[in-house]
C-alpha cells in the first residue's frame, strides 16, 4: 500500500511538472495564418509591418502573419470586448495589463506560461536575459498567476527638464526631491517673461501613479485584492500640486500634449511624460523659434533623494487570444521571434521604445552614443526601483475616476472628501470588475 501510494504521489508530481508542457505536445503551426491588431500608426506603423514581413518571409513554419493598425489602444480595447462577444477576436492583440485582465474575465486569453515555459517552443534559458521587471509584469495575482501577455518594448515614465531655463536662473541640475522641485518652479516663474515651473497634465492617471509612488505609497493593495486611493501619500500629491497651481508656478494645460508645445516653446521648465516621447521632445525642441535648447531626462522627484528612485513602468504587453492549439502556438512564435534581440534592436531603433532584453545593449550603442536624453534614461531605467501599476480588470475606469479626482481638487475641491468618495467609488469598480 505504502509503495502504491508513493507511486501515485510521484506520477501526480511528475504531472504538475510535465503537465504545462505536455500542453503544447504534437501541435504543428506550420501554415497557419493569424491576425494581429496593434496601436502603431505612422512611422512605427510601417516599420511594424516590415518587421512582420521579415517574419513571414523567413520563419521555417511558413506561418503568415497579417498585422492591422486597429486604432488606438482604447479603440482597440472597445474592438476587443466585441470581437470577444462575438467569439471572432484576432490571434495576437495589443493590450495593457488591466486590459488583459478585462479579457480574461470573459476566459477570452491563453495563459502564455505555457509558452514561455515550455521545453520545446519556449525560452528557456534566455528567460534572464529578459529585464525581471518587464517579464514578471504580465503575470497576474488576480487570475492564480497566469501569464495573460508578453512585452515586446517598454517606457517609463521620467520628468524632461529644460537645463537652459534652470541655468538662467543659477540653477545647475535637476531637482532631485519635491522639495528642491518647488523652490526650482518658483525661481523660474516669471509673469513678464511668461516662463513657469511645471506644465500640469491633469490628464493622465499615470501621472499621479509615479507622484505617489516617489513619495512610497502605492494605489494596490499589497495582497492583490482592491486599491488603496485615499492614503496620506496620495493626499500629498495632490495638495502639492494643488499648491504650485495657485502660486502660479504650475499652470494646467488646457488639451493632451499641451505640456510638450509649452516646454519645446522654452516657456515650462518641467514636464512629465513617457520615455517613448523622446522623439516628440526632441522634435518640439528643435522647431522653437528662437533656436534649441538645452534639456534633459530626470527621474521624477522622489520624497527624499535616493540612488534608486522609484518611477512607473509601463508600456502595452501583447495578449493571445484563445483560438485553435495551432494559432496560439504560431502568434506565440511570431512574438518569441519579435523579443529575440535583433528584432529588438532593429524595434528600438525606430520607435525609441526600450528593448526587453538586456544582451540587445550592445545593438543599440550607436543610439546611446548619440543621444545623450535616450543613454540617461537607459540608465535610469537599469538603476530605478521600478513600479508597476494595477493590472486589474477595470483599472481603466479607476483611471478615469483618479483624472476626475485629482482635476477637481486642483479646481479647489476639499482633499480628504475628494479622495475618501474615490476610495468607494474605486471599492466598488473592483468588485464589479474582478474575476
Amino acid at each position: 500500500m505504502k509503495r502504491a501510494l508513493l507511486i501515485i504521489s510521484v506520477l501526480l508530481v511528475s504531472f504538475a511538472v510535465f503537465g504545462q508542457s505536455n500542453a503544447l505536445a504534437g501541435v504543428d503551426p506550420t501554415g497557419v495564418t493569424i491576425n494581429y491588431w496593434f496601436q502603431h500608426s505612422g512611422t512605427n506603423g510601417d516599420a511594424m509591418q516590415k518587421m512582420i514581413a521579415d517574419f513571414n518571409a523567413t520563419n521555417q513554419w511558413k506561418i503568415t502573419v497579417k498585422g492591422e493598425y486597429a486604432g488606438p489602444y482604447d479603440q482597440i480595447y472597445n474592438k476587443m470586448v466585441a470581437a470577444i462577444a462575438a467569439n471572432n477576436p484576432p490571434e495576437l492583440v495589443v493590450a495593457y495589463q488591466n486590459q488583459s485582465a478585462t479579457y480574461a474575465v470573459n476566459n477570452a486569453l491563453a495563459d502564455m506560461n505555457v509558452y514561455v515555459n515550455d521545453p520545446k517552443w519556449g525560452v528557456g534559458k534566455d528567460l534572464s536575459d529578459y529585464f525581471q521587471g518587464f517579464i514578471n509584469q504580465d503575470v497576474n495575482a488576480q487570475f492564480g498567476g497566469k501569464r495573460l501577455g508578453f512585452p515586446p518594448n517598454r517606457s517609463v515614465e521620467v520628468m524632461y527638464v529644460n537645463m537652459a531655463l534652470l541655468k538662467s536662473v543659477g540653477i545647475s541640475a535637476a531637482p532631485l526631491t519635491w522639495k528642491d522641485f518647488a523652490d526650482d518652479a518658483a525661481k523660474v516663474t516669471n509673469t513678464a517673461t511668461g516662463t513657469y515651473g511645471y506644465a500640469l497634465d491633469n490628464l493622465d492617471a499615470s501621472h499621479v501613479y509615479s507622484f505617489v509612488v516617489s513619495r512610497g505609497g502605492e494605489i494596490a493593495r499589497s495582497d492583490g485584492k482592491g486599491y488603496t486611493l485615499n492614503t496620506p501619500q496620495m493626499k500629498a500629491v495632490m495638495s502639492y500640486m494643488r499648491d504650485l497651481v495657485v502660486k502660479g508656478y504650475a499652470h494646467k494645460i488646457p488639451k493632451k500634449y499641451d505640456d510638450q508645445t509649452d516646454f519645446g516653446n522654452g516657456l515650462a521648465a518641467f514636464t512629465t511624460s513617457s520615455t517613448s516621447g523622446l522623439t516628440y521632445y526632441a522634435a518640439a525642441v528643435n522647431a522653437n523659434k528662437n533656436g534649441a535648447f538645452d534639456w534633459a531626462i530626470a527621474p521624477i522627484p522622489q520624497a527624499t533623494s535616493t540612488n534608486a528612485p522609484a518611477i512607473d513602468l509601463y508600456g502595452a504587453s501583447v495578449s493571445i487570444p484563445k483560438s485553435t492549439p495551432q494559432k496560439q502556438l504560431a502568434a506565440w512564435l511570431f512574438v518569441k521571434w519579435f523579443s529575440e534581440p535583433k528584432q529588438q534592436a532593429q524595434w528600438t531603433h525606430v520607435s525609441k521604445y526600450f528593448p526587453v532584453r538586456k544582451s540587445a545593449e550592445p545593438l543599440i550603442k550607436d543610439m546611446l552614443d548619440a543621444d545623450k536624453n535616450f543613454a540617461a534614461a537607459w540608465n535610469l531605467l537599469k538603476t530605478a526601483n521600478l513600479k508597476s501599476e494595477p493590472p486589474y480588470a477595470g483599472y481603466d475606469l479607476v483611471r478615469d475616476a483618479i483624472t476626475a479626482a485629482y482635476s477637481k481638487v486642483l479646481d479647489g475641491a476639499d482633499v480628504d472628501a475628494t479622495l475618501a468618495a474615490l476610495q468607494t467609488q474605486a471599492d466598488k469598480l473592483f468588485k464589479d470588475s474582478a474575476p
